[in-house]
């Protein structure tokens, strides 16, 4: 009782705060471990609560971790280094972080957690220690959190640690195996609650009102495309002075050849450097009018560039599944710019639409997603990647930006053609002039350029967690050249804020360290099916 009301003393004299730094014990993590509905601060604003820093949180026998919310809302960068400490008397220390030792503090509130087993080489009663040093220009804070926990129980002795973040020895790999449909069903309730931010009406604003950002209205004015490339009809002309230079050579398909002078373009929905998205029309004699879009180059793309957007464009022009963006046709051969032609989707781009739900595109209120309809875009993305693999097709750059969405939550995958150009941000040059998604690469894939049906199963790990937060920037606070460095050291995506734990079990699932550990796309696509049902049964 006198740790409670010590707990409720620093909980009540604290201010909100407006900026700076902040580190503290989610709600909803305070009432898992300490059966509080109070949010533990430790830095609020900028200033350590000594309060906090001599309270002992004591954890369950039960409760295989401890986890922490932490965010920098200062224009000031500030690094962190963090130091354990057990008592176990032991040369290593058997407490562990899902996170890097030293590093920067992330500019949006994210979740890390230390991991707490119990197990026999530690000592019945834990006491484990954190020290946090935060460092901005010359200035140190140091910040201490202590913990106890009680381990003299049989049953939790031999329990063994949870995976979150960390990667299983290989010794210990068939463990992998268990981490998405091990975890208890009686924690179900308290992980749904914990994702309250995401839970709505089913009937909510992104699924009543598509982001007209996105999908221009149908009242846009069209122009022709010409068949000839020797008139100056503006950008609508899709042409170059150069016959010569965009002369691609594809497979040749009659049922994917399409007239020039049959392309209405209307308006530019992406542009990139040397790339361009449009909203167009097709009308084909005796056919109805459709709502298509179109991907291609401007007048000053290489021909090396070119190439590469027919050779990744032309990928899937053969496939037919419900969960694949097809390709209508391509219009190439006559000395203009080729053009790839896909049809229209309400929603467009997946990543671009998940930023228009979080209101980062156009400052507009946040349009709120249920935790179902998470899963679901998940799902229909994974039956996507089911069929590519039946198809014995690696896509190598699993992403939500090469995914698209309609008005009936219908996702598809896409080839990767133009991304690099339309999503430069997302791709990273490590000094071999190749530009790749680092941040999304299996751990072979990044250094041995080892490409399998298992490395875009670690890709879809990745998605996931985009999805889940809604399209933040994966790896965020490390630099590209140090990525290969932090997975070998074992270390992942940290949990996002609000997401279940059984979800990001699954995540953890896809992001082993050996190949064979992974589980494959029809293994993920139960255990998500799996969750989803139990999220319809429960809310």
């Amino acid at each position: 009782m006198g740790e409670k009301f010590i707990l409720f003393s620093f909980l009540l004299c604290l201010p909100l705060a407006k900026a700076g730094l902040n580190f503290f014990i989610s709600q909803q993590e305070s009432f898992r471990v300490l059966g509080l509905v109070a949010e533990l601060a430790y830095v609020r604003d900028g200033s350590i609560n000594d309060v906090a820093q001599h309270f002992v949180v004591p954890v369950p026998s039960h409760i295989q971790e401890l986890c922490f919310v932490w965010v920098n809302a200062d224009s000031k960068a500030v690094k962190y280094s963090i130091f354990t400490k057990d008592n176990s008397m032991q040369s290593v220390n058997h407490v562990s972080l899902n996170i890097s030792n030293q590093g920067v503090v992330p500019r949006e509130p994210q979740i890390f957690c230390l991991l707490l087993p119990c197990t026999t080489i530690l000592p019945s009663k834990l006491e484990v220690s954190m020290k946090i040093n935060f460092t901005s220009f010359n200035n140190v804070t140091v910040l201490n959190v202590v913990m106890k926990k009680d381990c003299s129980s049989e049953e939790f002795r031999n329990a063994e640690q949870d995976v979150l973040s960390k990667v299983i020895p290989a010794e210990d790999s068939s463990f992998m195996l268990y981490v998405a449909v091990g975890v208890a069903f009686g924690i179900l309730v308290v992980s749904l609650a914990a994702a309250s931010c995401f839970l709505c009406p089913k009937h909510n604003l992104c699924h009543q009102q598509p982001p007209r950002t996105i999908v221009p209205s149908g009242t846009a004015l069209y122009s022709p495309v010409q068949a000839t490339c020797n008139e100056d009809l503006g950008a609508a002309t899709l042409c170059v002075s150069d016959p010569a230079a965009h002369q691609i050579v594809v497979e040749d398909k009659t049922s994917f050849r399409l007239q020039r002078n049959n392309i209405h373009i209307g308006s530019t929905l992406l542009e990139g450097t040397f790339g361009s998205i449009f909203h167009a029309t097709l009308q084909i004699p005796c056919q109805p009018l459709k709502d298509v879009i179109v991907k291609t180059v401007k007048h000053n793309a290489a021909e090396m560039q070119v190439r590469l957007m027919m050779e990744e464009g032309t990928r899937f022009q053969d496939l037919v599944h419900q969960n694949i963006y097809p390709l209508i046709g391509i219009v190439d051969g006559d000395g203009c710019r080729p053009l790839l032609v896909y049809p229209s989707v309400t929603y467009g781009n997946l990543k671009r639409w998940l930023l228009y739900c979080r209101g980062s595109l156009d400052g507009s209120l946040p349009h709120p997603l249920c935790t179902q309809d998470l899963v679901t875009i998940a799902l229909h993305v994974l039956r996507g990647v089911q069929y590519l693999h039946h198809q014995n097709i690696i896509h190598k750059d699993l992403a939500t930006r090469n995914c698209v969405i309609d008005d009936q939550f219908h996702v598809k995958l896409t080839d990767m053609a133009l991304s690099r150009d339309f999503f430069p941000n997302d791709y990273h040059c490590l000094g071999d002039n190749e530009n790749r998604p680092i941040k999304w690469m299996a751990m072979e894939s990044l250094t041995r350029r080892e490409f399998s049906t298992s490395s875009d199963i670690w890709s879809f790990g990745v998605v996931l967690w985009e999805v889940t937060t809604l399209a933040q920037q994966p790896y965020v606070e490390i630099d590209p050249f140090e990525v290969g460095r932090v997975l070998r050291d074992g270390y992942r995506l940290t949990q996002p804020i609000n997401c279940p734990d059984e979800l990001y079990a699954i995540m953890a699932y896809c992001w082993a360290s050996s190949k064979s550990d992974r589980p494959t796309a029809p293994q993920l696509y139960r255990e998500l099916h799996q969750f989803h049902h139990q999220l319809n049964e429960y809310i």
